[in-house]
């Protein structure tokens, strides 16, 4: 197969829209996209302040990037069917010996809306004081993103169960193996001096304002190059398009047999919830990954994914407009990253992550 050149003009042509619209009017400083078959890279390319090889934050795409780690680990003493308080008997004070590993991460865990600070985040045992402080927020088993907190308890499973720091796991574990480690693949809490080759990210949800003393910082420090060096698990990952769009063709193929086959199924297709979230919009997920779902049955997934992919294709979107699928049915992978984060009308995930994935699915002549 080869790439439908129209299809690309049109895909770049809307991809380069964003930064010619201007701050002002809610477009984006950079952005970059990449399309991944059959293992390799058909094309990558960047926009405004970024080039193709220009390391952007993940957001909430990392989410799936961390799991990947959790991948190498289950099978070997631990399941998705663990309890937390096993591994770490401090979760919630042990008064939740119900929720497991699967409920943390198909956002099924009660606990959505408990923050950290900075401080806490960054000092081990400040993390594990909060956790202990935590109590639910709802019943366990109700679907609600869990945006930052729910990261930081796998961080903590992947570091108990494997005697190693989350993120050297991840690096020596799935990225270095495929390829991938560092900035300019895919990564997590690489050193502030790994960082200086990093698009920062702007934020602009308060207003599309182009008075950068007028924009609000980003949570959690993560438009600071400490920030990203500190590798927050739920949304502190950096990367490339091309190196996002690479490990999605792993997700699909697993190289070598990089993790055991049938922990992968599992993760990858296995829809585990189907279900509204707070407010009322239809979600499905398997373990790792949002799905695709009917075109014509969903919302909540859609919305990121556009109508032209199968209803087997599994991804996540991030803040932006930021979006990485895998299509099982076409073999196609695609990864949208942006620096810039707007507001627009009706959530904080631009609707651009549907028109270019609607584009990218359609790629192949």
């Amino acid at each position: 197969m080869r790439i439908n050149r129209s299809q690309l003009d049109r895909l770049r042509d809307r991809a380069r829209q964003d930064v010619e619209a201007g701050l002002e009017h809610g477009g984006v400083e950079g952005c970059t996209f990449a399309i991944g078959h059959r293992g390799e890279v058909l094309w990558e390319e960047g926009f405004g302040a970024a080039r193709a090889d220009t390391p952007i934050l993940l957001l909430s795409i990392t989410k799936t990037v961390v799991e990947a780690a959790l991948w190498a680990l289950f099978g070997k003493g631990l399941s998705p069917e663990t309890p937390v308080v096993e591994i770490i008997p401090e979760f919630m004070g042990g008064t939740q010996p119900g929720i497991t590993i699967a409920m943390i991460e198909t956002h099924l865990g009660g606990f959505a809306w408990h923050r950290m600070d900075h401080a806490e985040m960054v000092d081990r045992a400040s993390r594990l004081a909060a956790f202990s402080g935590w109590r639910l927020d709802r019943a366990p088993g109700f679907y609600e993103y869990n945006p930052v907190n729910g990261g930081w308890v796998l961080a903590e499973i992947i570091e108990r169960v494997s005697g190693e720091d989350y993120r050297v796991f991840l690096r020596t574990r799935v990225l270095e193996p495929l390829g991938l480690a560092g900035v300019g693949g895919v990564s997590l809490g690489e050193p502030v001096s790994e960082q200086e080759r990093v698009l920062l990210h702007r934020n602009y949800m308060s207003g599309y304002t182009p008075d950068p003393a007028l924009r609000m910082p980003m949570a959690h420090g993560l438009d600071t190059r400490a920030g990203l060096a500190l590798g927050m698990p739920g949304a502190g990952g950096v990367g490339t398009a091309a190196g996002v769009a690479r490990l999605y063709q792993a997700y699909l193929h697993n190289p070598s047999g990089l993790w055991d086959a049938g922990i992968l199924a599992d993760a990858r297709d296995r829809v585990r919830v189907e279900a509204p979230d707070a407010a009322g919009r239809p979600m499905r997920r398997s373990l790792s990954f949002v799905h695709a779902g009917n075109a014509n049955a969903r919302y909540g997934e859609r919305t990121f994914f556009g109508p032209n992919v199968s209803d087997r294709a599994f991804g996540h979107q991030g803040q932006g407009g930021q979006i990485a699928w895998a299509d099982p049915a076409t073999g196609l992978s695609f990864a949208y990253l942006t620096n810039t984060v707007v507001f627009p009308p009706g959530g904080c995930f631009h609707p651009r992550a549907r028109t270019l994935s609607a584009l990218a699915a359609n790629i192949l002549a």
